[in-house]
């Protein structure tokens, strides 16, 4: 698969998305603690506008406190820009292949999967990627750690997609589709309606 130009696609068809949201959606609670869905759609903007060098000082500016550096750039953009701002910018940004230090080419692709169905869940209008790029955000989602904690968090399971062929990990099983898999794995509670077996308990517990 062509990352980059999954990517590409992916934000032009979310920029779609987001222009289809009704007024009063921008103010709904996402699937994230604390972050509306403007806030979310904000954050998105961090990784294909924002210079690399202007990231690390501000990481650098927070004390190296990651979600203290997110929470400042989501409440200066949320300020800057208006829904249809964030439109346009999440449309013109849409190639950009800009990379904060640190962050792979995957984990961008991390971040599209996961805070596009933060959004589309809060809001109950469904936006779905291709399932090869879930199936590559789960490769990628598996052995990471920082941020996420999925690492620890499935560790000891068998999770299996039932809409690709697709398996991690040996012990108690959880299956179900690659987008609901991914979302488990990133800790969104709100996924695991849609898991079976038994070590949906383990991975809900985690």
């Amino acid at each position: 698969m062509d990352t980059w130009a999954s990517i590409n696609s992916g934000r032009e068809a979310f920029a779609t998305y987001l222009a289809s949201l009704a007024p009063g959606d921008w103010d709904k609670q996402s699937l994230c603690a604390n972050w509306t869905v403007k806030d979310v759609a904000a954050h998105m903007l961090v990784i294909p506008t924002i210079p690399k060098g202007k990231v690390f000082r501000a990481f650098v500016g927070s004390g190296f406190n990651l979600d203290k550096m997110n929470a400042k750039w989501i409440k200066q953009l949320t300020a800057d820009l208006s829904p249809a701002d964030i439109v346009a910018k999440t449309k013109s940004s849409a190639s950009s292949r800009t990379l904060p230090p640190g962050l792979k080419l995957l984990g961008a692709l991390n971040e599209l999967a996961v805070h596009s169905e933060d959004i589309a869940q809060s809001v109950g209008k469904p936006f779905d990627l291709p399932t090869a790029t879930y199936v590559a955000c789960l490769d990628h989602l598996k052995v990471t750690q920082p941020v996420f904690g999925t690492k620890k968090r499935v560790a000891g399971l068998r999770l299996e997609a039932t809409d690709a062929d697709w398996s991690t990990g040996e012990g108690p099983k959880v299956s179900g589709p690659s987008k609901k898999l991914l979302m488990a794995m990133a800790g969104r509670p709100s996924a695991f309606a849609a898991l079976t077996g038994d070590g949906v308990a383990t991975l809900k517990s985690r």
